[in-house]
């Protein structure tokens, strides 16, 4: 009587509901995976492009107006918490975290001199 239970207890039976749900959770698993191992920044010319899994901006270099380190938990193309706040324009504000703050920063000082460094920054 125990192994009957075991057996039917741990029986597998496809259903259409079933495999509709396991479609669904392998897609939401690729998305989020595609966001992790996608998301980058390259310095290009005269504009950063950022990518994130399917999401890609580009921001103007010589639109940056200050860049500083902020601990924001907002969702954005950063897998750190450990971030950089771009600011650019009149209200744009990208949250980065490249692996190297202080190279990165220094790139984008070459191109624009004008950027401000707000707070500590690496």
């Amino acid at each position: 009587m125990f192994l009957f239970f075991l057996v039917s207890f741990f029986s597998f039976s496809l259903t259409a509901f079933g495999v509709i749900v396991g479609i669904i959770g392998l897609m939401a698993i690729g998305f989020l995976l595609w966001i992790w191992f996608g998301t980058g920044y390259r310095i290009e010319n005269k504009v950063i492009k950022i990518k994130n899994g399917p999401f890609r901006w580009e921001i103007a270099i010589q639109d940056i107006n200050s860049i500083g380190k902020t601990k924001s938990l907002m969702a954005t193309p950063a897998l750190s918490v450990d971030r950089l706040a771009l600011r650019y324009g009149k209200y744009g504000e990208m949250l980065l975290s490249p692996k190297n703050e202080k190279v990165f920063i220094e790139m984008l000082l070459a191109k624009n001199p004008q950027i401000k460094l707000v707070g500590k920054t690496s």
